[in-house]
């Protein structure tokens, strides 16, 4: 234990660490803050419909579109904040129906699918379409409530969530082995009487609390800021209604899919800490071991941006590295999977999969590494 609190104390004890935390929570705080205008009388108009989608406010609903796309064709309208919040409402009450009108289409194309594949004698694509189909017949969209905080919540994960896990972990932890050997100490630890392997299994203990107390340090942040400018409402409303999973068979609430967004970011996390200490017993300077680590994180990101992500197997690459795991949305944007021994294993199940072996492997060969090693 004291060898584990001794580097976590060297992590924590770097200046730069604090410096760029502050500086980038400081940014989101005021990209969070400035952005609130309205939010009160909307978070009012949404109460005033809030709860199960009735046939009779559906009905509602359509009127008061009507009447709010009429107003649109007069000379000189101005519409107030008012008005633009129950379009929103009424938006959002259309939006569902047809989201559920969108799952019927897909539920008897997939049927017709699931037939020809029969047909076809194609039994492994057959149960992975019927899988489908039973997850969307689980979809609905039954209730209305102001869901902003929620929304946000989960698309901070996708977005700073990673930005700051990856930043504050290559900050962190570039130096954990690389510093020993710059300074000398390492010929200590390799010295040592079972110097080598409690050396390197502190070292990968303290880098998964590190990446934990980075994963709950902007999440206590995120949920706070949201709760203060938007409440707690609509956490048990479908994450359909965000865009980005708009045609998501999951039939999770924006809780129950922050949860385990939140876990398979952090295991993710936890490898690419895991990783990182790997680098840095391989390089010899600080700088190297940054910017190596530096780069599988970011390659990902750049290949995203610059190759053509049609050729399924660059797609499908991709989507299970470590950075686009901890992004977390690809895994349940839309319905992938693979048949595997007879069964259906889905995305997210790849991914978690993915990222426990990564965490595996990087421990392993860590304390290898550190065993092979020679005194200089």
């Amino acid at each position: 234990m004291s060898l584990i609190k001794w580097e976590l104390v060297k992590i924590f004890k770097q200046k730069s660490l604090y410096f760029i935390g502050i500086f980038l929570f400081a940014w989101f705080a005021y990209v969070l803050f400035s952005n609130t205008s309205g939010t009160g009388l909307t978070r009012q108009v949404y109460k005033e419909w809030e709860g199960p989608l009735t046939a009779e406010k559906i009905d509602r609903a359509a009127k008061v579109n009507e009447e709010k796309s009429a107003s649109f064709e007069q000379e000189e309208f101005f519409p107030d904040e008012r008005f633009m919040a129950e379009m929103a409402v009424v938006e959002n009450i259309a939006q569902s129906q047809h989201i559920e009108m969108r799952r019927d289409e897909k539920v008897q194309e997939l049927n017709s699918r699931i037939s020809a594949a029969e047909a076809k004698g194609n039994g492994a694509l057959a149960d992975r379409l019927e899988l489908e189909k039973q997850m969307l017949n689980e979809l609905e969209m039954n209730k209305i409530a102001y869901y902003r905080g929620p929304l946000e919540s989960v698309d901070f994960v996708n977005v700073f969530g990673l930005m700051l896990t990856g930043a504050l972990l290559l900050i962190g932890l570039a130096g954990i082995y690389s510093n020993e050997h710059s300074s000398g100490v390492e010929n200590y630890i390799l010295s040592a009487k079972n110097g080598r392997t409690a050396t390197m299994r502190a070292k990968l203990a303290a880098a998964a609390i590190f990446a934990t107390v980075v994963v709950l340090a902007w999440e206590l942040f995120n949920l706070g800021a949201r709760a203060i400018v938007y409440g707690t409402s609509g956490w048990d409303l479908p994450i359909q209604y965000s865009f980005k999973y708009f045609s998501s068979p999951y039939s999770f609430t924006f809780m129950e899919y922050h949860l385990i967004q939140l876990a398979i970011h952090l295991l993710a996390a936890i490898a690419f800490a895991c990783l990182i200490v790997v680098v840095s017993t391989l390089a010899k300077s600080t700088v190297v071991s940054f910017f190596v680590s530096g780069f599988l994180f970011g390659l990902p990101i750049l290949a995203e941006s610059i190759m053509d992500l049609n050729v399924a197997w660059v797609e499908n690459t991709l989507r299970y590295t470590l950075t686009n795991i901890m992004k977390v949305e690809g895994l349940f944007m839309q319905f992938k999977s693979v048949s595997a021994f007879g069964n259906v294993v889905m995305a997210p199940y790849i991914g978690v999969a993915a990222a426990v072996v990564i965490l595996v492997l990087s421990m392993i060969l860590a304390r290898f590494l550190i065993e092979k090693k020679q005194i200089a």
